[in-house]
C-alpha cells in the first residue's frame, strides 16, 4: 500500500501563486484599457454606413466592407475596417459607430464599445476568481496544516 503524503506548504505557495497570477491578470487588463482609453482620447465618434462590399484579392476572396460617414468638418470620407477591428460581419446597409482622428479621418475604426466592455469583464472575472481559488488554497494548506 502506497503512502499518501501531503504537503501543505506546498499547497500554500500553489494559492498564493494563483493569487498572484490574478492579480497580475487584473492589472494587466487595467493598463490594457487605459492605452486604449489615452489611444483614444481625442478622437470623434460619428454615425457610419456599409455601403458596399467589396471583393478581396484573389488569394483571398472574402467580402470586404466599404464604410462611409461624415465628419463634424462635413467632409465625406470611406474606410474599409480592418478584419481585427469588426468580430461581427458587416453587411451592405449596416449602421456602424466609427471613431476618427479630427486630424486625418482616414485612419479610422469601426467602434465596438461592447466588445471592449465583454473583454474588461471577462479579465476581471478571471482576475477575481484566481485570485479567490488562490486565497482558498492558501487557506485550505494552512489549515490543513494546522498552522
Amino acid at each position: 500500500m502506497t503512502e499518501r503524503r501531503e504537503h501543505p506548504l506546498t499547497a500554500a505557495y500553489a494559492g498564493i501563486f494563483l493569487f498572484i497570477i490574478g492579480i497580475a491578470l487584473g492589472v494587466g487588463a487595467l493598463e490594457v484599457n487605459r492605452r486604449e482609453s489615452a489611444r483614444r482620447q481625442g478622437w470623434q465618434r460619428a454615425d457610419g454606413i456599409v455601403v458596399e462590399m467589396l471583393r478581396g484579392s484573389p488569394s483571398n476572396p472574402r467580402l470586404k466592407p466599404l464604410v462611409a460617414f461624415t465628419t463634424s468638418s462635413g467632409e465625406r470620407v470611406s474606410f474599409t475596417p480592418q478584419p481585427d477591428t469588426t468580430p461581427q460581419p458587416l453587411n451592405a446597409r449596416d449602421h456602424v459607430a466609427v471613431l476618427y482622428r479630427a486630424d486625418d479621418p482616414t485612419m479610422a475604426v469601426v467602434d465596438r464599445p461592447g466588445v471592449r466592455r465583454l473583454r474588461s469583464i471577462a479579465a476581471g472575472a478571471a482576475s477575481l476568481g484566481l485570485m479567490t481559488l488562490g486565497g482558498y488554497v492558501a487557506w485550505y494548506a494552512k489549515r490543513r496544516a494546522g498552522l
